[in-house]
């Protein structure tokens, strides 16, 4: 049996985690949860599931009254113990930011097995992630449906590829032009259901951004190798071009958990009875293009060419300002222009350590801040 650690268990990857491991309680074992938030729903995960320990950011003695047989972890260091748990056997990193970056790297010492879904660790840290491959033998399992489906592909045939192309749904206004975009409007994703954060990004496709990113550190690929397809059905979530002109594609509902459930029986394959594709209800699979001059896709690929603190800053940047949009403070259309004026701003460090990051990280957001206050 293997126990699990979900670092994230409130949000939408936790939750569907935990519905997976609900329905093969034979195989799984809750052994740790972490939430930064919301205790009413962490409150009734821990009742269910009774997991030996749990995190939460800041210390609450009222909230620890009601659970006297689970240890409680808190702050930095809480994180980093969490990674040494010496029972901990399969770790899902799925809280939103570079906070866990510092577990993440504890869990790869540490021999743990990884499953990933918090982009910003390999968009910041993949430098440092790929140093470490020098020193450690370790595999990251991709929860990400895109980068999940390439490496189902890959797995089994990681030679003479000539491109992969992650699919997009497009987001909400997908072949629209609306004058005034509200909060709301950037939050109905047409196809699905994400945290906030995340569905900002969708709608501005700076998560498509990320995601080149990651695919180049997951991977091992060039930003040449690394394309991106409209796909508004999104069935299909990735596909890999061989050299002799061959296609393979990974195909299934817009669902979570399917994924996540590939990652926690990896290597196997398990029966589930997620709805399945019907092939009498789709008409229409279409694939489109994306435009080449798309400032989202220019700084995906200047990140990989220059690497350091220009993704780091990228990240810090956008995580910032979609704070201020999701606050009706600025407008949509102003966020990847913002971007741009911290990215030209900010000083850039062609190689940076762990400490380096969470500084530019900061300061990325602070330079954000100047610009929405007026300062120079």
């Amino acid at each position: 049996m293997k126990n699990v650690v979900i670092l994230g268990s409130t949000g939408t990857i936790g939750q569907n985690a935990l519905e997976v491991i609900r329905k093969q309680k034979d195989k799984f074992n809750v052994l740790c949860i972490a939430c930064r938030k919301n205790k009413k729903l962490f409150s009734k995960q821990i009742e269910e599931f009774k997991p030996k320990y749990a995190y939460i950011e800041e210390k609450d003695k009222n909230f620890e009254k009601k659970f006297k047989k689970v240890k409680f972890f808190y702050g930095e260091e809480g994180l980093i113990e969490i990674a040494n748990l010496k029972e901990g056997d399969f770790y899902i990193f799925a809280i939103p930011g570079i906070k866990t970056l510092p577990s993440f790297i504890e869990c790869i010492k540490n021999k743990k097995t990884i499953a990933l879904a918090t982009k910003e660790i390999l968009v910041s840290g993949g430098e440092i992630i790929n140093d470490l491959r020098k020193n450690y033998d370790f595999e990251i399992l991709p929860i990400d449906s895109e980068h999940n489906a390439i490496f189902q592909i890959l797995k089994y045939e990681n030679k003479n590829i000539r491109k992969i192309y992650l699919t997009a749904s497009g987001g909400p206004f997908l072949g629209k032009r609306k004058k005034k975009i509200k909060v709301e409007d950037a939050l109905a994703h047409p196809v699905w259901k994400m945290g906030k954060k995340i569905t900002i990004d969708s709608a501005t496709m700076m998560n498509k951004a990320f995601e080149i990113i990651e695919a180049h550190y997951l991977f091992s690929l060039t930003e040449e190798q690394i394309d991106v397809v409209i796909h508004p059905e999104a069935i299909i979530h990735g596909m890999v071009e061989f050299i002799d002109g061959t296609f393979k594609c990974v195909g299934f509902i817009p669902d979570m958990k399917f994924p996540i459930n590939y990652v926690l029986n990896y290597p196997e394959r398990v029966w589930t009875d997620f709805e399945r594709i019907n092939f009498g209800k789709i008409s229409n699979l279409t694939f489109k293009k994306v435009k080449e001059n798309s400032k989202w896709l220019v700084l995906a690929k200047e990140a990989i060419r220059k690497k350091g603190s220009f993704p780091v800053v990228l990240n810090g940047a956008n995580e910032r300002v979609v704070e201020y949009f999701l606050e009706g403070k600025i407008d949509f259309y102003n966020i990847i222009n913002i971007i741009e004026k911290v990215l030209e701003k900010c000083e850039y460090k062609a190689k940076l350590n762990l400490e380096e990051i969470f500084y530019f990280h900061n300061l990325a957001r602070k330079e954000v801040d100047k610009l929405m206050e007026g300062k120079k």
